[in-house]
């Protein structure tokens, strides 16, 4: 009977703890980079044609240093109202990746997208199509050139 009431509890135990874990959205220090000394390249245009049209925001956002995961550098600007595109820059060799997360975010909100240069997390906030009063907010892990979705949570702003 004793056993049967500690197996019990115990599953029960391992059961709240995965819930519990399952609720937590990921941190920045949970994908930590190491932020290098690099010696930044002027963007590659020869292997990014497309980054002609954007030539100067992003020449100034790699003036402006490594803010992202180690050696890149994340650069936005606006594409219309409450809208936001992006792109981001290898400082190491100048190359640019378009990620489709970053590419006409909707939003309303004062920092729609959130990273740190000693980490490979990147936080985009925008407003689900569904409920104009949540936001939603979508967090991607750096690798390989790509972003991949960790999580999304929507959140009541009201």
């Amino acid at each position: 009977m004793k056993q049967g009431i500690l197996l019990c509890t115990l599953v029960l135990g391992l059961g709240l703890s995965a819930f519990a874990q399952g609720s937590r959205v990921p941190a920045f220090n949970q994908y930590p980079a190491r932020v290098e000394r690099v010696r930044t390249k002027a963007i590659n245009f020869k292997r990014n044609p497309e980054a002609r049209r954007y030539r100067t925001v992003l020449t100034e956002a790699l003036r402006d240093g490594i803010n992202f995961a180690g050696h890149y550098v994340v650069a936005t600007w606006g594409c219309g109202t409450a809208c936001q595109i992006g792109a981001i820059i290898d400082a190491r060799t100048g190359d640019v990746f378009w990620p489709k997360e970053l590419a006409g975010i909707y939003t309303i909100f004062d920092e729609p997208i959130r990273h740190r240069a000693n980490s490979r997390l990147i936080v985009i906030s925008t407003v689900p199509a569904t409920k104009a009063d949540n936001r939603q907010d979508s967090y991607y892990e750096w690798k390989n050139n790509r972003l991949r979705l960790i999580r999304s949570v929507v959140l009541k702003t009201n």
